[in-house]
């Protein structure tokens, strides 16, 4: 047995600190140890998940922080022998041997000479020995539970009734390392109560569309999207799941997946040999699974790498136009206990695939209002406003146009589209952008609009999944040279002018005049013949 006096115990617990090991003790002593160990994380993914506690060495602890005498010897537990004096791979490293008391003063001498990586290295390395089915190490029972909400911004899991000694923290599945490198918590608890930091990570999924968090595509338009996770440690695990589960929306088809890629491979992984895949539909919810094949035996060496998926995707005819967008989110479904075979989930994330609309309203009169006289009959078309070809629609009713999609039969879609009795279109499925609606024929009776009008989009990404996002419309009728008008809700009034009737000289009144003229002339010569005869 080994006595930490004093001043070992400072450089000890200055070591721990610098590496982030965050022990904090208490002077308050209770009988028969009881101590308390709380651990905790501001990482909301912690959020209710199990942590277990694996004692490596008892402490007998003498004299208090207060009186400045406190002193802690340390003796190895019996089940941590095997990891001590083993020379595979996954022991320690300490290779030590002899009787019991040899090995315990062997590994205490060890661990306590480990700083900085080589004492992180220690921890992942304890922390899957401990978790391995044939370790025979027993967690501290019961398990502590990471809470479920914050209090003061922390997620706290605490173990009570502990007796003094050196411990081994590990969150269930927590088998990536956190920013720090590091995979488990090693703290000493040698008072009533300790509190230390959650380490470690659990695997989780970045998801990005066209490279980024939201897109903004037209009705028809192929999109890539990216599942981006990091392969985990699975040193404790005899097998490990590691899935990419990715819920697309009705307004997305799946097309196919493009590639799937470890980081710094020059090849890309095999489908049916490295993973398979399950296509979305509607009897599963429209998931796509992407499951890894002997995930351990293939990438146990590149823990640590990111792992990608890349897949593309169609915006389709039942696309949610604006407003929350098309919503889509992807997790990872990886194994969480090498006792039990037993799988999590990591937080979803969520990309965003915003499509928009504006309808046209066709009236005459001085006054635009909803007493203003709606047209019928006037013939549109719609580009973009450096595009070359006007935009394919299909018609879905007598007053809603949408954009047409590769698959939409070729006698569905046209170029043209007429206003109803009610003067209003709609056309919708159109990306951000800048567009000219252009009037091919006025209604019968009006004036054609002198130019093109010029209508602008400009959607945000501002909203959330329960907020709506912002899009402003804007136009002018001059070809899009000056959007100077708001389209309020998106709505376009557009005004057709009667012509006036230009005059004839066919009329009754001209005809009179001619009449009245003859009358005239021949009266005047009637008088002439009677005054010279006379």
């Amino acid at each position: 047995m080994n006595s930490l006096m004093k001043k070992a115990i400072a450089v000890a617990a200055a070591a721990a600190t610098a590496i982030g090991l965050g022990v904090a003790t208490g002077a308050t002593a209770n009988a028969a140890d009881n101590a308390t160990l709380t651990v905790s994380t501001a990482d909301a993914k912690f959020a209710g998940k199990t942590a277990n506690a694996y004692r490596m060495f008892s402490a007998t602890v003498s004299g208090s922080d207060d009186t400045g005498d406190k002193a802690v010897s340390y003796t190895l537990d019996a089940s941590w022998s095997r990891f001590f004096t083993g020379t595979d791979a996954a022991a320690s490293g300490a290779n030590c041997s002899g009787d019991a008391a040899a090995v315990s003063t062997c590994a205490y001498e060890y661990v306590s000479k480990l700083t900085g990586t080589n004492l992180v290295n220690f921890a992942t390395k304890a922390s899957n020995w401990a978790q391995k089915n044939n370790s025979g190490i027993t967690a501290v029972d019961p398990s502590a539970t990471v809470s479920a909400t914050p209090t003061d911004g922390k997620y706290t899991a605490a173990f009570a009734g502990l007796d003094y000694g050196y411990y081994v923290v590990a969150v269930q599945g927590a088998s990536v390392a956190n920013t720090t490198g590091q995979y488990a918590t090693l703290v000493s608890v040698d008072s009533a109560a300790v509190t230390a930091e959650i380490k470690g990570d659990l695997p989780t999924v970045e998801k990005k569309v066209d490279g980024n968090d939201s897109a903004n595509a037209q009705i028809g338009q192929k999109l890539t999207f990216t599942l981006t996770s990091t392969i985990p440690d699975m040193t404790a695990y005899d097998s490990y799941t590691f899935n990419f589960k990715d819920t697309l929306s009705d307004g997305l088809t799946f097309d196919a997946i493009t590639s799937v890629k470890v980081e710094g491979a020059a090849d890309a992984l095999v489908e049916n040999t490295d993973y398979t895949v399950t296509k979305p539909t509607a009897d599963n919810g429209n998931q796509l699974t992407v499951s890894m094949t002997d995930f351990k035996a293939k990438q146990q060496a590149n823990a640590g790498k990111q792992i990608v998926v890349t897949y593309t995707a169609t915006l389709n005819e039942n696309a949610v136009v604006a407003g929350k967008g098309n919503t889509n989110s992807a997790k990872i479904e990886y194994s969480n206990n090498p006792s039990t075979n037993g799988t999590g989930e990591s937080e979803p994330d969520t990309v965003r695939t915003f499509t928009y609309q504006f309808t046209v309203d066709k009236y005459t009169g001085d006054t635009y209002n909803d007493q203003a006289k709606r047209l019928a009959g006037a013939v549109f078309q719609l580009k973009a406003k450096d595009g070359a070809d006007y935009i394919k629609f299909v018609k879905v009713d007598d007053t809603t146009y949408r954009v047409a999609t590769d698959s939409d039969a070729a006698d569905t879609t046209v170029q043209e589209f007429a206003t109803p009795a009610s003067g209003k279109l709609t056309l919708k499925g159109l990306k951000n952008g800048e567009y000219l609606l252009h009037e091919k024929t006025a209604p019968a009776g009006y004036n054609p609009l002198a130019s093109d009008i010029g209508v602008k989009i400009d959607g945000k990404d501002n909203g959330t999944e329960q907020t709506d996002a912002d899009v402003t419309i804007t136009y002018d009728n001059e070809a899009g040279a000056n959007y100077g008008q708001t389209a309020t809700d998106g709505v376009i009034p557009v005004k057709n002018s009667t012509g006036s009737t230009l005059p004839g000289t066919g009329g009754m009144g001209t005809i009179a005049f001619t009449v009245a003229g003859v009358l005239i002339v021949a009266f005047g010569v009637v008088w002439a013949i009677r005054r010279k005869r006379a």
